[in-house]
């Protein structure tokens, strides 16, 4: 029906309109075939509507549904769990995680004993003192595509005589690949099917080669729901999404690859600013379900998020891979007592050789500063050492989330950065200028539009999958994954419309401006003047609500811009004129009340929060106390 409507359309640009919108609603509503819906019929307003896969639906429209068998059985899982913890923490492990599990030989997992391979997994919340490990098999959408791959990149290369940098960019792609295939094999193109668990967790079925190991489902096992006794989870994510995920991962090995690629054919001292343009050529899809051993345990305790002192105990989830080369994918566990033990025996009994052994040093005089080591203070550094390891095998979960929330931090200040060098010439008046003085933006500096929805929807799915995987939330995360993808699927359109905006606007200030020039020639300097000063387009990301600002070269006021909110964290957003005293003053005083020292003995929660906005305090005032990059991040620019 919206075919025929497009082609009654007689104008051509709205028929190419139509069209675009076309393809923006169907990619994000998604096509209903093989998609039950889980949430009722529609759905007006805001929230995602839930869809599992229909498997005998699939397979009756001729779409390749397989399944790999279990080849270890549970107590070979539990080994390799253990062995895992004992090689990653250095023999310094919490013993016994799991608890007792039950011997099982057979290399089929078979339903009956609780917590055992057949039963169905208590998810995050197991109930009291109980582990499990259960056995089931997890949805992967497994793809094989070509593609065509190029390289873009600035050059730096050494200047012999003065020795600085000099960066270019290069004139023509790299060509990386030309009808490259990436297969059903490929890590990258095994894409977890489910939101119930962290995307690492999920994943760690998966691995290089299983997918054609496989067999062909039958209609008896996909109507079942399990192969075996063993549970089939069901594949909740779309396919289109899960392609979105695979694309994102293969480009980023082609970035991998494009470096060394380009150094070699370039011979340049460094590079910066690499990117790969994509084109995919064709696409297949398949549906694996692939064996794993979930295991959900306890360990530790933590403070109940939203509550005062309520201590609850800590639950996690691990993965063991089904298969002979199966991977383990868990936290580490560091025991508190055997750390304190292994320091302290190991400080205490080099303290007591050190007592027997004559100090002998090639300097004169140091005799006196290294003396003899006695039993009593063997034992005093061998007390010290075993607290202080204690403790920081106590401390260092957290101190391991707390380097991930800066570490993503960190990304989205990257992010950012990188945006807006790529934006600068891409945006409000300055594409205006460009386009007036018939002057074609460079792809490094915002003409590639590609590279600009790329970075978009990078760092959207980046955020989806590592902020806070410590809360992750099956339903929250399919919500947000839907809300996402839609967002992406219409962002193109929006930015084409944006830019069509931009273009016209640009010819219309040309026009203008000829026709003054021309009434100036007719007239002289006293003709009337152009309109377009009181009629200039907001700088997309270079104007916003605060106040102040300077004055350009022509005369005109441009508002300040804090397009990264660094202005809004030191709390200047409404001052007129700042000067670097106030910026100091202003990082003092919120220094004081969001220093993590102030924090001490709070909420975990709180702790977090409070060190994750101490370090964005710590970056606006490193940019902002510069007056050179100061100047450049009112004009709404952001240099490295």
């Amino acid at each position: 029906m919206l075919g025929v409507i497009i082609k009654r359309i007689e104008s051509p640009s709205s028929r190419c309109a139509a069209a675009l919108l076309v393809c923006v609603s169907r990619a994000a509503l998604g096509s209903s075939r093989g998609y039950r819906s889980a949430g009722g019929g529609g759905g007006g307003g805001g929230g995602a509507t839930s869809y599992t896969c229909s498997l005998p639906g699939l397979i009756d429209r001729g779409v390749a549904v397989s399944v790999l068998d279990f080849e270890i059985p549970a107590a070979e899982a539990v080994r390799r769990f253990e062995d895992y913890q004992r090689k990653s923490c250095i023999y310094m492990h919490a013993h016994n995680l799991l608890g007792s599990q039950p011997e099982r030989q057979d290399p089929v997992p078979r339903p009956g004993s609780s917590g055992g391979p057949g039963a169905e997994p208590s998810g995050a919340t197991p109930s009291s003192n109980t582990n499990t490990l259960t056995a089931a098999y997890l949805p992967y959408w497994c793809f094989e595509a070509t593609f065509n791959s190029e390289a873009y990149a600035k050059l730096g290369f050494k200047d012999s005589r003065t020795g600085e940098m000099v960066w270019k960019d290069k004139a023509d792609p790299l060509q990386l690949s030309t009808g490259a295939v990436a297969s059903f094999d490929d890590p990258a193109m095994q894409v977890y099917a489910s939101y119930k668990y962290v995307r690492d967790v999920g994943g760690g079925a998966g691995g290089p080669g299983l997918p054609l190991r496989c067999r062909a489902m039958t209609h008896a096992e996909a109507r079942a729901g399990n192969v075996g006794g063993v549970a089939l989870h069901p594949a909740d994510m779309r396919q289109g999404l899960a392609w979105q995920l695979a694309v994102r991962a293969l480009t980023h090995n082609q970035l991998q690859a494009a470096e060394g690629a380009l150094r070699e054919a370039t011979r340049s001292t460094d590079l910066r600013d690499v990117r790969v343009a994509l084109k995919v050529l064709t696409r297949h899809c398949r549906l694996v379900f692939l064996p794993a051993y979930i295991a959900v345990y306890q360990y530790g305790s933590r403070y109940k998020q939203g509550t005062s002192g309520v201590i609850v105990p800590q639950v996690f989830t691990a993965v063991v891979g089904g298969t002979k080369e199966g991977r383990v994918v868990a936290p580490e566990h560091l025991c508190p007592t055997k750390a304190s033990l292994s320091a302290g025996g190991l400080v205490g009994g080099l303290g007591v050789l050190a007592g027997e052994v004559t100090w002998t040093t090639p300097f004169p005089g140091l005799e006196t500063i290294l003396p003899q080591l006695g039993s009593v203070e063997a034992l005093t550094l061998a007390a010290l050492a075993a607290s202080g390891a204690g403790l920081w095998a106590h401390q260092r979960p957290q101190k391991l989330r707390t380097h991930h929330a800066a570490k993503q931090v960190r990304a989205d200040f990257e992010f950012y950065k990188k945006y807006d060098i790529h934006e600068t010439y891409g945006s409000g008046a300055a594409t205006a200028a460009a386009a007036a003085a018939d002057a074609k933006p460079t792809d490094g500096a915002g003409g590639n539009e590609e590279y600009m929805l790329w970075l978009w929807a990078d760092a959207d799915w980046r955020r989806w999958e590592q902020d806070e995987p410590w809360n992750w939330d099956e339903g929250e995360r399919r919500i947000w994954a839907e809300e996402l993808w839609r967002k992406q699927a219409t962002r193109r359109l929006q930015r084409q419309r944006y830019i069509e905006r931009m273009a016209a606007e640009a010819q219309r200030r040309a026009a203008e401006e000829e026709a003054e020039a021309r009434r100036e020639r007719l007239y002289g300097g006293g003709a009337r003047t152009s309109s377009y000063s009181s009629h200039r387009p907001q700088d997309h990301g270079v104007g916003g609500a605060e106040g102040g600002g300077s004055m350009d070269a022509s005369g005109r006021r441009w508002r300040r811009s804090d397009f990264l909110g660094y202005y809004r964290v030191l709390g200047l957003q409404d001052a007129e004129a700042i000067s670097t005293d106030d910026i100091k003053q202003a990082f003092k005083v919120q220094a004081l009340l969001l220093h993590p020292d102030k924090h001490v003995g709070a909420d975990v929660d709180v702790q977090r929060d409070a060190l994750v906005k101490f370090q964005k305090l710590q970056i606006a005032y490193d940019t902002l106390k510069d007056p050179e990059k100061r100047l450049l991040y009112d004009r709404g620019q952001l240099v490295h």
